[in-house]
């Protein structure tokens, strides 16, 4: 049975209405201060949109054909040109006044994320902190912006308000392969592992993904990224919804409820790992289990974007083996028109304090320096991050715009490409 009436369904059980409603909150612009912004609700609904947008009639402003106007940054930061030594020049007004009287200038950078109590804010928080400690290297200041997840911020780069974003390797894929495009859309560098992990109730006699049939699930919203991936793991197992007992469609913030009140008895996250959802919930008599086996390693075997992937034993309580499952990449990607200096020392400084940031916060365990570059990176890089991983002899072009408005000059930089 499809739980299409969710609402009727759970108060004619006596259950909170909270868990069959859904958002449908309309995003507002985000401020131009430089804290946290909230920009939409904390429900990640994450619908995909993929109509591409045409900036000729949307919107006046744009850059090289490609709408831009950023979210919580400076006007004059955005309509400046790198290649433009003038415009670099004249940007006086995000210059500070340092203690010798010298001028040193600014620059922002925010990163569109996701809920507050999801992974990608926190991940896009701690990039800033990074950034902030470090803020005397190039001066960028730095800020998370949440949104509803991956679909929100794939929408809003279509609608030019996008310098940086976290998205999916999936999504990367299928933006260079023209299936689902993001028209500007550049790679700048993986991030941690996204891996799926089925919550299960213990009395549930879930041990694998084939013993879903018959079972209680929440797939998540129509149109929403989760219910994508469901739909694609269900069907290599040969499973299809009618063959479950009951298949809700509500957003995954109210899945700690359905296995606390016994409405589902499971629900599925590809996500960076520890996850504060997922701990909470198996305080209510539930386990991990994963996502691994024969039909899975099919499964990733057809597909690039996807990566076989181990979560460590004691990740959450009372999970004493590691557990094999799959998944995928987060994926740090740049809108084409953002400033090739904050991307590229964005790029830099995570990379190379990577080590530092996995003792900031788990879920950065999962990560590789070298996958960084080498994994679900398949759009074309923006140029500010080739400059950092020297894809070629001229992906460094840009600099000397900046070196000649910078008054620390070329000695800031300490890059030199090796062929």
């Amino acid at each position: 049975m499809i739980a299409t009436g969710m609402l009727a369904i759970l108060l004619s059980a006596g259950a909170a209405g909270a868990y069959a409603q859904e958002s449908g909150t309309v995003a507002e612009d985000a401020s131009a201060d430089m804290s946290p912004v909230d920009v939409l609700p904390d429900i990640d609904v994450d619908t995909y949109d993929d109509a591409i947008i045409d900036p000729a009639k949307s919107n006046p402003d744009l850059i090289d054909g490609l709408i831009y106007k950023p979210d919580a940054i400076p006007l004059s930061q955005y309509r400046r040109r790198a290649t433009d030594p003038e415009s670099l020049a004249a940007l006086s007004n995000t210059d500070v006044i340092a203690g010798d009287g010298q001028t040193e200038r600014s620059y922002y950078a925010a990163i569109y994320s996701g809920s507050t109590s999801g992974v990608y804010f926190k991940v896009a928080a701690q990039i800033c902190e990074m950034m902030s400690r470090t803020f005397e290297r190039h001066r960028v200041h730095c800020v998370p912006l949440r949104s509803q997840g991956v679909g929100s911020n794939i929408r809003l780069m279509k609608e030019g308000r996008v310098q940086l974003a976290i998205v999916q390797s999936n999504n990367n894929w299928e933006a260079q392969k023209g299936i689902a495009p993001i028209p500007g859309a550049r790679s700048v560098m993986s991030l941690h592992d996204e891996m799926g992990l089925l919550v299960v109730r213990n009395d549930s006699g879930i041990e694998s993904v084939g013993d879903l049939r018959g079972k209680r699930i929440n797939i998540g919203p129509e149109g929403s990224a989760s219910r994508e991936l469901w739909l694609e793991l269900l069907s290599r197992y040969d499973i299809t919804l009618e063959d479950l007992d009951t298949v809700y469609n509500v957003a995954q913030d109210y899945n700690e409820l359905g296995i606390c009140e016994n409405y589902i008895d499971a629900f599925g996250l590809w996500i960076g790992h520890p996850a504060t959802l997922i701990e909470d919930t198996l305080g209510c008599g539930a386990r991990v289990v994963g996502m691994g086996g024969p039909l899975t390693d099919e499964m990733v075997r057809a597909n690039q974007y996807f990566f076989n992937q181990v979560l460590p034993a004691k990740t959450y309580s009372a999970q004493e083996e590691a557990i094999a499952s799959y998944g995928f990449k987060a994926s740090l990607i740049a809108y084409e028109p953002a400033d090739p200096y904050v991307v590229y020392w964005i790029t830099r400084i995570v990379h190379e304090n990577i080590d530092r940031m996995k003792e900031m916060y788990p879920t950065f365990r999962s990560v590789v320096a070298d996958d960084m570059y080498e994994k679900g990176n398949f759009l074309p890089f923006h140029k500010g991050a080739a400059c950092y991983w020297e894809t070629d002899a001229h992906a460094c072009d840009w600099q000397p715009y900046y070196q000649q408005a910078d008054p620390k000059g070329p000695s800031k930089w300490n890059y030199s490409y090796q062929q």
